[in-house]
């Protein structure tokens, strides 16, 4: 009994929900609220460059890491949840101080998917490519910015589609010629490369939620109504604190009565830090609420959950 009045208020609270959104909707009507939409609920991707070419700005640059930072936050409008390239480098131990062509890139995110954290359980790899040219006008230089990319679904092991060449031109002081004026260009200009490239890339990562046969959004229900993504998340349960038997109780519940359930690994650690993998098509701000009202009924009451993209601190 303690179990099915969990899961009906579970379910309660997405068929409330869902009716509140109707109302809102009903009431409110606003293009932009629709526009606002979750395209990427909170999956998982890595944005990396491709600077094999030599015209390219190396990939270790400042500018090329404003560049990335732009890129993650037009990546976040969409509500995609970008793993930081830096943090991947500084745990797996890789290496990114010299070029890279795609192939060693997606090599590269293919590998820290596989290292069994699910911090960088990717669901698909972006690659983008970004060439300035400078011409000269003789009363001025013009700048040419060339964008072009490559998105892989990691999960599938597969090529998904490309974008670009799309070019984009900018004027450039007269004595531009060197590389730290061509820097400063990109710098103020990155903000224009990072939305092309997210545009661009979410048109194809749309076919990774979207039904093959009917090309309409997978929506996955799961119990009480959740209005899942349909596409598969890793996140990282990790407790800080607790007693073993406390987190069996808590992993056994999210497997048992958490709608859109898929799967679970292995526990790892020891007390008092223990985390697992948690897959689930469920959102990632549903998962949030679910663990609040298990702990609750626990009551755990001096619990807190930090939630940071798909991990979360209990």
């Amino acid at each position: 009994m303690f179990e099915g009045n969990r899961l009906l208020r579970l379910a309660c609270k997405g068929w409330l929900g869902a009716m509140l959104l109707a109302v809102t909707a009903c009431a409110v009507p606003s293009p932009s609220l629709a526009q606002q939409g979750a395209t990427g609920t909170d999956i998982p991707i890595i944005v990396m460059a491709d600077d094999s070419d030599q015209v390219s700005i190396p990939s270790n640059s400042s500018v090329s890491k404003y560049i990335n930072t732009k890129i993650k936050e037009q990546f976040s409008r969409y509500h995609y949840y970008v793993v930081s390239q830096d943090a991947v480098a500084a745990n797996q131990g890789f290496d990114f101080n010299r070029r890279m062509d795609s192939a060693a890139v997606l090599r590269a995110a293919m590998m820290a998917k596989k290292s069994g954290q699910p911090e960088f359980d990717v669901r698909a790899v972006v690659i983008y490519k970004v060439y300035p040219r400078i011409k000269d006008l003789g009363f001025a230089k013009q700048m040419t910015i060339e964008i072009a990319g490559e998105i892989h679904d990691a999960d599938a092991n597969r090529y998904i589609g490309d974008f670009g060449p799309m070019s984009r031109t900018f004027p450039a002081p007269a004595d531009c010629n060197d590389v730290a004026c061509i820097s400063a260009v990109m710098r103020d200009k990155a903000g224009d490369v990072a939305a092309i490239v997210a545009d661009e890339a979410r048109k194809k990562l749309a076919l990774l939620t979207k039904d093959a046969a009917t090309g309409a959004p997978i929506v996955s229900p799961g119990a009480g109504g959740t209005g899942g993504s349909g596409l598969l998340t890793t996140y990282n349960i990790r407790f800080e604190n607790f007693q073993m038997q406390d987190v069996f109780k808590i992993k056994g519940v999210m497997e048992g009565e958490f709608p859109d359930f898929i799967r679970s690994g292995k526990v790892t650690g020891s007390e008092p830090i223990v985390e697992y993998g948690y897959v689930s098509k469920a959102p990632q701000n549903k998962l949030l609420e679910w663990l609040y009202v298990l702990l609750g009924d626990m009551q755990i009451r001096d619990a807190k959950v930090i939630a940071e993209g798909n991990t979360f601190s209990i």
